[in-house]
């Protein structure tokens, strides 16, 4: 019975032994030039050179475009930012010039229509809340 561990048993771990790797007396020598000869003739490197064409006006104008284009939308994202960002109170307090056109521009037959309008969707508790939400005192009304 032969062993693993048996020296024997494995020929290639012998001093001396030939690990079978190799190869041909100056085969890396001639490599190069014996696969050039085996390839086939490229067309493209066949074709001549053309010429290069000479850039245009637009060639030479399109990055500062892009670039310019580029900043906009950055502008324009920008401002679109700020103008989300506004506070509440900017917005729901008019000027007393905005107030006085408004109304001079509604008529008191429509400004009923739409507090018809309005009054219909708003019930008491609504409307009990937006008072104490706004710091409304019943203590400090005085009939």
């Amino acid at each position: 019975m032969i062993l693993k561990s048996d020296p024997k048993y494995n020929r290639l771990d012998r001093p001396g032994h030939p690990d079978g790797m190799t190869v041909p007396d100056g085969y890396f020598e001639r490599f190069a030039d014996s696969m050039s000869e085996k390839l086939p003739v490229n067309a493209l490197e066949q074709r001549p050179a053309e010429e290069l064409k000479p850039r245009t006006t637009w060639m030479k104008l399109r990055p500062f475009v892009y670039m310019a284009a580029m900043f906009a939308g950055i502008w324009c994202t920008m401002k679109m930012f700020t103008m989300l960002q506004q506070s509440p109170a900017d917005l729901s307090s008019p000027d007393t010039m905005q107030i006085e056109r408004m109304t001079a521009s509604v008529s008191q037959d429509e400004y009923a229509d739409y507090l018809d309008y309005v009054w219909s969707d708003y019930s008491e508790a609504d409307l009990l809340e937006d008072l104490y939400a706004s710091g409304y005192e019943p203590t400090s009304f005085q009939p």
